[in-house]
């Protein structure tokens, strides 16, 4: 792994924490909101049609939504979340069917409902998790980060099989499995530490595979833009990492899964 990228995400996770113990409420929310957006940007960048001055009304409308979402019901945010849960299943079937693509996934409208949709739902999570249980926070970015990681490593040494070689032929299925397996123990000392009953450990064993899973789709789909668009990066602000969405497209899917399941486990 190169030395930048090694070096980067060391900061990043240092900043996270941080901010995760010393941060206020409001201060999260900010940060992920920032984060969110240029995920929004960088992602317009890839769209026909978006990658113009469209961005800066698109930007615009965004924010204004999450803004409104978070003083909503959270019966309504609920459903938010399970609208995204949608979406990440329509976009399985997209990467499934690349390069073979539907028309109306062309359309400059269609595109920002999809980015909308795909990130604004996961900030509504990650919001929640920080109001409500940091350490479930905690837990929804460490899920993502192990299975990513353990995907990684995984993949380099044992990887032989393809896993979706049309969108992103590095990833293989070992590492898809390794991966799973990595989220599997991270929810285990999560239980742990929570205490949790036999129970509640594996039902939060059983989530945090399944958001690893999910986490994937967000991967794929990402990579799918990227490759329709004929770009390896959907940035570069990050050293070794590309771009925001590039390090945050597998954390878009799996967070609202991880919100609208886990406290039912843990408790608020």
């Amino acid at each position: 792994m190169p030395r930048s990228r090694l070096l980067t995400a060391a900061l990043l996770l240092c900043l996270v924490l941080l901010l995760l113990w010393q941060g206020s409420t409001v201060l999260i929310l900010a940060v992920f909101a920032a984060i969110a957006l240029v995920a929004v940007w960088e992602w317009a960048g890839m769209c026909p049609g978006l990658e113009g001055a469209w961005r800066w009304p698109l930007l615009a409308i965004l924010a204004a939504t999450m803004l409104a979402l978070y003083f909503l019901p959270t019966v309504v945010g609920a459903m938010v979340l399970a609208v995204a849960l949608l979406w990440w299943a329509l976009a399985l079937g997209l990467v499934l069917r690349y390069p073979s693509l539907p028309a109306w996934l062309g359309g400059p409208l269609a595109q920002a409902l999809i980015i909308g949709i795909a990130v604004v739902p996961a900030w509504l999570a990650l919001s929640r998790l920080a109001a409500g249980h940091r350490g479930l926070l905690l837990l929804c970015l460490s899920l993502v980060w192990a299975a990513d990681s353990a995907a990684y490593l995984v993949g380099r040494r044992l990887g032989s099989r393809k896993l979706c070689p049309q969108v992103s032929p590095g990833k293989t299925v070992e590492g898809l499995v390794g991966g799973l397996v990595a989220a599997a123990f991270t929810g285990l000392a999560a239980g742990l530490a929570f205490r949790l009953d036999t129970a509640a450990l594996m039902g939060l064993m059983g989530l945090t595979t399944l958001c690893a899973a999910l986490s994937v789709v967000g991967d794929l789909a990402e990579s799918l833009f990227k490759r329709r668009a004929g770009m390896k990066d959907s940035g570069a602000v990050l050293p070794g990492h590309g771009g925001v969405l590039d390090r945050i497209d597998a954390l878009l899917a799996a967070a609202p899964l991880f919100a609208l399941a886990a406290p039912l486990l843990v408790g608020d």
